[in-house]
């Protein structure tokens, strides 16, 4: 705290005190610390402040004046101090940028992060592929391969695979390589102007569909649906492998995962603690990796 703003705090409290010593007994001070802070203001304000009394202090004109001042003064200090109280303890609003099929994964183990840090309030924004950018106000955000963002941290890969319903593939005959996507309804997602492609045995390949979309859920439920093939993380779909409502397609295949980067909107200044705690549980809870035990 400055020493102004601390001196101003003291005047406030003793213009209502109205009395050193009774001052010095609440705050736990010394009578020479206040009188001090009080001269510090007087010399730098270059005003009288006080009429000084055997038994009471009592504002002068120029107090009075730097009083309604000083309140409006520390009311904005104590609501900066509030907004801002994140930068310096786990507190206040974290906004995340995440992907789909992460940000459902992590919103899955937030009771963890709430339990460790219970007055942190998260905010997950949605976006797939590349979308995700830093001028949204976001206080963390995903990206999905390399980034140049200063302060990104690598979080992993995630292993990807290509999935159809039963009802597709028995109406349209399950493909047998790389190859034979090109014949098939392969359903995209992405925001580039054209479709990402799929790397697939070391291959960039040019696939075409019904479907393109700015989320990998709707090519999730569209591919359950029987409209094609949908190549999708893993962990995305693992559920409908273990019920049959999807089935691996080129099972061998060797298909290139996501890497996966988590960077920061706070170049060139400290990372608040509300935004640090979530940067280690996204780091700590990537799929794949055990979390810690829950703090009891």
């Amino acid at each position: 705290m400055s020493d102004l703003i601390r001196s101003l705090r003291l005047f406030m409290r003793l213009s209502e005190e109205g009395n050193f010593s009774a001052l010095a007994r609440r705050q736990n001070l010394s009578h020479t610390t206040i009188a001090r802070a009080i001269d510090d203001l007087e010399a730098h304000f270059g005003v009288r402040l006080f009429q000084r009394s055997t038994r009471r202090l009592t504002l002068t004109g120029d107090g009075e004046r730097l009083a309604e001042h000083a309140a409006s003064i520390l009311d904005q200090v104590g609501q900066a101090e509030a907004d801002l109280a994140g930068a310096v303890a786990a507190r206040g609003l974290v906004r995340i940028g995440v992907t789909t099929a992460l940000g459902l994964h992590y919103a899955h183990r937030l009771e963890r992060l709430r339990e460790g840090h219970p007055d942190l309030m998260v905010e997950l924004l949605f976006a797939d592929w590349r979308d995700i950018a830093d001028d949204r106000g976001l206080d963390l955000w995903l990206t999905v391969g390399p980034t140049e963002t200063p302060g990104a941290v690598m979080l992993g890969e995630l292993p990807r695979i290509l999935i159809a319903a039963p009802a597709y593939l028995k109406a349209h005959g399950e493909p047998s390589s790389a190859e034979d996507l090109m014949m098939h309804q392969c359903l995209t997602y992405g925001y580039a102007a054209r479709a990402e492609p799929w790397p697939i045995e070391g291959r960039e390949l040019r696939v075409n569909g019904f479907l393109r979309a700015n989320t990998s859920e709707a090519v999730l439920r569209a591919t359950r649906g029987g409209l094609g093939i949908g190549l999708l993380p893993r962990m995305q779909v693992e559920e409908d492998l273990a019920c049959g409502t999807a089935v691996q397609v080129l099972p061998g295949a060797r298909i290139a995962p996501l890497a996966i980067m988590v960077a920061h909107g706070f170049r060139g200044m400290r990372m608040p603690m509300r935004a640090r705690v979530a940067m280690d549980f996204l780091v700590e809870d990537f799929p794949g990796k055990t979390p810690r035990p829950s703090i009891p």
